[in-house]
């Protein structure tokens, strides 16, 4: 296969699409097939306090100087085998190739291929293999981003619930029926997100400031960048229709499922949900956007705020 025929690029920009470990190389294993024309191809990582691990499936094999991978490993170059072993008892299919993959001249992983139609050109695969090496990086500080994100989240609502007064189970609720109403007013999947999380961190604000937790919230958001486009959304989740102008349809309907479950935390448990909504268009109707407003009814009758509410 010459370099002009040999599709990298779009092989990269399919890998950098991946948001987490075991996307990734779930997607380089089959890339590895169809770029090499093999019949079988596994990714696997060198990693000191488990040694080999195979993040598209979570394996943790061995590889000792007698396996394909293990001599590749220990002279950190590219290993051909025509019989012998791959990895962990397993025969290799000749003929099998294992390939590094460096980041900055650091080996992160293999790439093994075996019965491989033709062998590959090193000329040609290392220094692109390198480049997918820098990918898998990238991708792997991406995936502990978020799981860092995730925690910081729940540290959140804990601190929050263990607040006096605070009741249990109120961010979840916010953040489920905000995404909820989202949906029924077609908004995109990216704004029922935004919704979602911003609807976790809408009282954020009570940790900082007893006087004005939303404009604090707001502007905790602003200060760490990350989450600045939840500004907004935070800062209005108590505003009032009519009173403020220029509010997105997303501020409004954080601001009614806050408002509602607020409403019906205030009421006794077990309440029908159509009475409920009945009673909070009634006395607050008039605060909130019609088409959110629409959007709760359209949940009540659709059985689906049955389990939003507070118990």
């Amino acid at each position: 296969m010459t370099d002009d025929a040999f599709p990298w690029h779009s092989a990269i920009q399919e890998l950098a699409l991946a948001r987490s470990r075991s996307e990734w190389a779930k997607t380089l294993e089959y890339l590895g097939c169809q770029l090499s024309e093999c019949e079988r191809s596994h990714f696997l990582v060198w990693r000191e306090d488990i040694e080999w691990w195979r993040p598209s499936n979570g394996e943790l094999p061995s590889a000792n100087e007698g396996t394909l991978l293990g001599q590749a490993w220990s002279e950190s170059m590219a290993k051909q085998a025509s019989d012998g072993c791959l990895f962990n008892g397993l025969n290799a299919l000749a003929p099998a190739w294992a390939l590094p993959m460096r980041s900055f001249g650091r080996v992160v992983g293999f790439l093994t291929l075996e019965k491989v139609a033709q062998p590959p050109d090193l000329v040609a695969w290392q220094p692109m293999l390198d480049m997918m090496a820098l990918s898998w990086e990238t991708v792997g500080r991406l995936e502990d981003h978020l799981a860092y994100q995730q925690q910081s989240e729940e540290l959140v609502v804990r601190a929050l619930e263990n607040m006096p007064s605070y009741r249990a189970g109120h961010v979840q609720r916010v953040a489920q029926m905000a995404s909820e109403l989202g949906r029924l007013l077609d908004l995109s999947a990216s704004q029922r997100n935004r919704l979602k999380r911003a609807g976790t961190y809408h009282d954020v604000g009570l940790l900082i400031s007893a006087t004005d937790h939303a404009g604090a919230g707001a502007q905790f958001l602003r200060d760490g960048k990350l989450l600045a486009d939840l500004a907004s959304l935070v800062e209005h989740h108590h505003a009032h229709y009519g009173e403020v102008q220029g509010l997105g349809l997303e501020e409004w309907t954080l601001a009614l499922a806050e408002h509602f479950q607020e409403f019906c935390e205030a009421q006794p448990v077990g309440q029908p949900a159509d009475q409920l909504v009945q009673r909070f268009a009634h006395a607050h109707g008039a605060r909130h956007n019609p088409a959110v407003l629409d959007a709760l009814v359209g949940l009540s009758v659709a059985g689906t705020l049955d389990n939003l509410l507070p118990t």
